[in-house]
């Protein structure tokens, strides 16, 4: 085994599932999932406290959870990132230490399995966590004595493993993920060994426990009946298990207050309508962010457990008229995307031709405030500054002003989410900047330009400029606190040092908007006003800062302006000269 490859077992992948959980690790160019002593690699999510007072996790915390409801918890991944709290053997616990529990079976397992101590491991999480639950997940491997190497999107580690399983293939792919609490849709391009990620979506809130839910509550309405509550924990596992049969059976039978009922798909699909319904706007949303319909895909790529349903393939069917050729397993397969992305951070000989790109899956601003009728500021709006889905990393800048010319402290306030108002998002840092007041003379009093620099290990830069005086303040904040060195964030932010420049300021389009305005001199009339539009729209896309935007607009442009410059391109001796 070469030097590289023995690093690359050492970082080990961990997909920390809501149901279940698996480790990985990638070596001698091919991906493992480790199976613990008992032979299975699925691991359940689930921590429970026995009757001595230890701690268990795994099939016998699940087991242990299904006789005495009250003695652990499961689905605590649901809640990363709040200040939830369960009760159970005698402590207080939270969805950190419970998830530090199973990160922690999971580093033994592969410790175990490998020979040695594991301390590195790439996690992934799903594509729509925001910073709060992607910050906890951290905590909790800090917790489990790991080294968070990377935190990787569930979608983009499944792509990672299609796409190595299958590297000579050029494909649009939509990821579609499903598991036991959450839901993804991410739509990626695969070819020559890039994985590049379009667009996301989801709901960090829907998956099949939902299903679940929704048919223990049909039983329950459609039977008259409610369980004894010391016993709802059998009653939830014998429709959990009824549920997983219809996935290869038409019907099933289910004991319900001792009586047996048949139960069939269709009753299935009844149950569980409003919770397929929520599926749609999602996938749509992905596909419109992406600026594709569903006809341009190649390939539908399940993940998750949940996706085996049939009310989930019939859906898949009916709304993008194609299932899945994939045959990656799709409980596992984001378990090998991890190892993959292990052997990446490694450096691993076998995967150093692949490269795998990926986008913000949520948008980046700050708060600004909006003059009342009365003419008093009105706090609490939302600024957009990287929008959704831009691919990373990435730089964009917007300018603000102050409210009043007396003013001479502005506090930046950095939020995350898609809502219009503050309140609805996730405040992620702040930074106050002194020295804004308009001063005599001033050409742009109480002005600054607010830049956003953001990258794929989650670093986002925010960087304050007071463009009266010149002077910069920045803050950076970090996905993974307490990951990096602090040499490694100065590296990562001195490489998005070449991004920070607007598009406004780039030669060719700085020559595009001179040449405008001269052949605007030249106009009259409906001409006139045809460039003017197409002017105002090229400058429009350049505020935008969004690349397709602009080289659209500029195309337009340039077919405009080209006819008024020909003679020029004829008559130019060095365009033109003899070899």
């Amino acid at each position: 085994m070469t030097r590289k490859n023995r690093q690359a077992a050492r970082v080990i992948g961990i997909d920390l599932g809501t149901t279940n959980s698996l480790v990985s690790h990638f070596q001698a160019g091919v991906p493992h999932i480790l199976a613990n002593e008992l032979g299975e690699e699925l691991t359940p999510s689930v921590v429970a406290v026995a009757a001595d007072g230890q701690v268990l996790v795994g099939r016998a915390a699940r087991d242990r959870l299904i006789t005495e409801p009250g003695s652990g918890c499961a689905f605590f991944k649901r809640d990363m990132g709040t200040s939830a709290r369960y009760h159970f053997g005698g402590r207080e616990w939270s969805p950190v230490t419970c998830s530090a529990a199973i990160l922690a079976e999971m580093k033994r397992i592969a410790s175990l399995r490998l020979g040695t101590d594991v301390t590195q491991a790439v996690i992934t999480v799903p594509a729509y966590f925001h910073d709060a639950q992607r910050q906890a997940t951290v905590e909790a491997a800090k917790i489990a004595g790991l080294k968070v190497e990377r935190i990787i999107n569930e979608p983009t580690a499944a792509a990672l493993a299609h796409g190595y399983r299958n590297p000579d293939q050029e494909t649009r792919l939509l990821v579609f993920d499903i598991g036991g609490g959450t839901f993804d849709v991410t739509l990626l391009e695969i070819f020559d060994g890039v994985v590049e990620v379009k667009s996301t979506a989801g709901e960090s809130r829907l998956g099949g426990e939902d299903y679940t839910d929704a048919l223990c509550q049909w039983l329950e309405s459609k039977h008259d009946w409610k369980p004894d509550p010391r016993q709802q924990g059998l009653w939830r596992q014998r429709v959990e298990t009824a549920k997983r049969l219809l996935a290869s059976r038409e019907s099933v039978e289910i004991d319900i207050d001792g009586s047996t009922v048949a139960l069939q798909r269709t009753d299935f699909a009844d149950a569980t309508a409003a919770i397929t319904a929520r599926l749609r706007p999602v996938i749509t949303r992905c596909l419109r962010d992406a600026g594709i319909s569903a006809s341009d895909l190649d390939d539908v790529l399940l993940v998750g457990g949940a996706s085996r349903m049939p009310v989930i393939r019939d859906f898949i069917i009916e709304n993008l008229s194609r299932l899945s050729s994939s045959k990656v397993d799709p409980d596992r397969v984001v378990a090998l995307g991890a190892a993959i992305q292990a052997g990446l951070c490694a450096s691993d000989d076998a995967v150093s031709d692949l490269v795998l790109t990926d986008v913000c899956p949520h948008t980046l601003g700050v708060e600004m405030a909006k003059p009342g009728v009365d003419g008093r500021p009105i706090p609490g709006f939302f600024a957009p500054i990287i929008d959704r889905n831009t691919t990373v990393p990435t730089s964009r800048s917007r300018l603000f002003h102050t409210m009043h010319p007396d003013q001479n402290i502005i506090e930046v306030q950095v939020f995350q989410g898609e809502a219009r108002l503050t309140r609805d998002n996730q405040a992620i840092g702040q930074i106050t900047v002194h020295g804004v007041r308009q001063q005599p003379g001033q050409q742009r009093p109480g002005e600054v330009e607010i830049r956003f620099s953001y990258d794929m290990n989650g670093i986002l830069e925010v960087e304050v400029t007071v463009l009266s005086s010149g002077r910069k303040k920045t803050l950076v904040i970090e996905q993974r606190p307490g990951c990096l060195s602090q040499a490694e964030i100065d590296e990562a932010v001195l490489r998005l040092q070449p991004l920070k420049f607007h598009p406004r300021d780039l030669l060719p389009n700085r020559a595009r908007l001179e040449r405008a305005a001269r052949v605007y001199l030249e106009l009259v009339g409906p001409a006139r006003e045809h460039l003017n539009a197409v002017t105002d729209a090229f400058e429009s896309a350049l505020e935008s800062q969004d690349a397709l935007l602009i080289k659209q607009s500029a195309a337009v442009l340039d077919t405009f302006l080209r006819p008024f410059f020909e003679h020029e391109r004829e008559a130019d001796p060095i365009r033109h000269e003899e070899p």
